[in-house]
């Protein structure tokens, strides 16, 4: 998602995450944090603010205090595709005044207008190797070793990562 927005010419890339306790949300902010770090950007500790999954609301009233900063990014990433919908709620318009990314690829994602540029998880998948793990589990608990499982994602590029610069 980073690379993404970086190839449309986004250099002010702000991050809304999830809760700080989530695997998910260490992982994410890590890569992003290394994504930009290889691309040479710079990210002011302003841009990256703490929220919840699934909270539009508190999604909305971040997206405020970005915007209002001296320099406000060009593109805002949130923590889910729920919380992209607080950040659009603003009357931005977005593409036209502020790009926004979510995780999640949902459904309804894909309905709005614009439609979001987010990163869909394979959850069928995730679900199958999970089961299977648990399966393991049980059957034979003894040898159960915890692993650390990446699958892989999809990017939906949507319509909300507006290209700007040359």
């Amino acid at each position: 998602l980073v690379r993404y927005a970086y190839s449309r010419g986004h250099r002010k890339i702000a991050y809304i995450y999830g809760n700080v306790e989530s695997e998910v949300t260490k992982e994410r902010l890590a890569a992003f944090y290394k994504t930009m770090g290889e691309l040479g950007v710079e990210v002011p500790d302003e841009y990256i603010k703490e929220s919840t999954y699934l909270d539009s609301i508190k999604a909305e009233k971040l997206t405020y205090e970005l915007l209002k900063l001296k320099e406000p990014p060009t593109c805002i990433f949130y923590p889910d595709d729920l919380s992209v919908v607080g950040g659009k709620n603003m009357k931005l318009h977005s593409p036209k005044n502020v790009s926004v990314a979510g995780y999640d690829g949902t459904r309804f994602s894909q309905m709005l207008n614009p439609k979001i540029t987010t990163i869909r998880q394979n959850t069928r998948e995730i679900g199958r190797i999970a089961a299977d793990e648990l399966i393991s589990a049980i059957e034979n608990p003894r040898a159960t070793i915890v692993k650390r499982v990446v699958v892989d994602a999809e990017l939906i590029e949507g319509e909300t990562i507006k290209r700007i610069g040359n």
